[in-house]
Parts: structure tokens; sequence; C-alpha cells
């Protein structure tokens, strides 16, 4: 039996009378301990299909269930990261990850959730801004608190919606290093939503295209049989990587394309029409301008 698992799930937004199905007839499944990558276009319902999986959305139609139980609300056995951060402005680093542990294990005694969040926050390597609130953190410094709050709750299933998108590309590739190293050493379920095939093809056990919406539903699975650890610059040279990469990007722009976007081959671009105005020869009129007086200005004008 599968560890996580979507059948026949379709999602839409709108009344009756004016209704846009988002995705439709979703199928996937998720081994327990795999990490797995969803890359698709930006609004094709990635969030929709992820939102879903914490609880926060329910389907329309269809089911999602984790370890064989039907998932109808958010749970701690599901964290998600989100790509906006969503931290608490008021508290420091430390009290963001202590919070979340004192509501998942509220059992514990207090040196217990106080020695848990010290070993997450140094896990992301953020124990010397232990004090410091939100708005004095960098984007990647506030994403490594949202991803270390996300592993304290010690998660069944560890959702990520796009974590590193709003992110410059050299922050980026540290966090997508971090992750992969947390990953080996935990080894969590990982459902990964990201738009960046290379980022998938990095971190993934498997790479799933979510076709362009409306009616988004998801293309054959790729597995990523690349060697662990991967070295971005080395994989870049492998064979496989390119097939890969080819894959996913040939399904995108092919049966999984955005409606409506012309084709490359066997269409001509339309050209905006052009006003049909005669530009004025300046030149011949700057003498009249500047010595012809206020009459002679505002005629020009």
């Amino acid at each position: 039996m599968p560890f996580l698992e979507l059948q026949n799930v379709s999602k839409g937004y709108g009344s009756e009378i004016s209704r846009t199905d988002v995705l439709h007839d979703i199928n996937l499944t998720v081994e327990r301990g795999e990490f797995v990558a969803i890359v698709g276009y930006s609004g094709a319902g990635k969030t929709t299909l992820i939102s879903m999986i914490a609880g926060l959305l329910k389907p329309d139609h269809g089911t999602v269930k984790l370890n064989g139980a039907v998932i109808t609300e958010p749970g701690p056995d599901r964290a998600l990261v989100f790509q906006n951060y969503s931290l608490l402005p008021w508290l420091s680093v430390f009290e963001n990850i202590l919070l979340a542990v004192e509501q998942v294990f509220p059992q514990w005694p207090r040196p217990k959730h106080l020695a848990h969040t010290e070993q997450y926050m140094a896990m992301v390597n953020l124990s010397p801004a232990r004090n410091k609130k939100p708005s004095e953190l960098s984007g990647g410094m506030r994403q490594r608190v949202s991803v270390a709050r996300g592993l304290a709750m010690d998660p069944q299933v560890l959702l990520m919606d796009e974590p590193l998108g709003a992110l410059d590309a050299l922050t980026r590739a540290t966090l997508q290093d971090e992750i992969e190293n947390i990953w080996e050493r935990d080894k969590k379920t990982v459902v990964l939503i990201t738009n960046d095939v290379d980022e998938g093809i990095l971190l993934a056990d498997r790479i799933i295209p979510l076709s362009a919406g409306p009616g988004a539903t998801l293309g054959p699975a790729v597995t990523v049989d690349l060697a662990r650890p991967r070295d971005r610059k080395a994989i870049n040279h492998e064979p496989r990587f390119k097939e890969i990469r080819n894959e996913i990007i040939t399904y995108l722009l092919g049966p999984g394309k955005r409606s409506g976007l012309p084709t490359s081959v066997g269409m001509k671009a339309q050209k905006p029409p052009v006003p049909n105005l005669k530009p004025v020869d300046l030149d011949a009129r700057k003498f009249s301008l500047f010595r012809g007086g206020r009459k002679n200005v505002e005629a020009a004008v």
C-alpha cells in the first residue's frame, strides 16, 4: 500500500454557473522515504495540489490518503513549508521554531522542548541568529527558519511549496544543498513543488510534470536514477541528466502545454496595428520656434 496516495482527485473554484476546474483526475502515489518533485507552470494548480495534501483544502472529487487514512484536515503528521516563509514577526528565530515544537509535543517537559528546538535550529546553521526577529533576517535565513520549524515537528511528510522560488541564485543553490543533506540524514517523505526542472533533478527521486491549466493533470513520472550525493556541476555533464531534463521539458512543451499558446512551427505571429502617424521635422522649424515668439511655440505644440 502506498504511503501517500491521491486517487482521482479534482478541484475547482467558482460558482456552479461560472466554475473553473483547476485540477482534474489527479492520481499520485508516494512511497515512505521517497523524495518526489512536482514540476509545472505558474498558475497550473501546484499550490492547490499541495494544499489538499496538507489538509488545507478538500477535493471536490476523489480522496487523499496518508498511510491508508483519508486526509480531512491539517495535522502535525504533515508539515508545510511555504514560499513566503509565514513566520510570526514578533517572535525570534528560536521562538518561531519553539512554538511549533510546543504545539506538536505538549506532553514533553520544558527542557526537552528547548533542546529539541536548539537541535533543529543548529541543523540549518541558525544558532548565531537565534535571537533575531524575521525582519532582521535575509530571505534565505527566513526560509531556513521555516524549514527548521517544519522538520522540528517530526512530520511523516514534509511538503514544500516552491520554498526557494523567491531567493537569489546563490542563496537558492546553498539551500538546495542543505535540503538534500537534511533529507539524506532523516529520510523524510518529501513532496516538493517547483517550477525549476533542474532543481527537481538535483533533489528528487522522481519528477512528475503537471500540465498547464485549467484542468491540469499529472503527466508521466520520470525516475531520477542519478547517484547521490549530486553535484550540480558534475551532473550537468551526465547524459542521463540531459535525458531526464529533455523528457520533462518535452512533456511540458508538448502534451502538457498551456492551451492557447502559439506553437513555434506553422504559425505566424500577429502584429499589432500601428497608428498612421507622421513625425514632425523639428529641425526645419527650430528657428520659428525660438524666433517667432509665443504664437509659433503654441502652434508647434
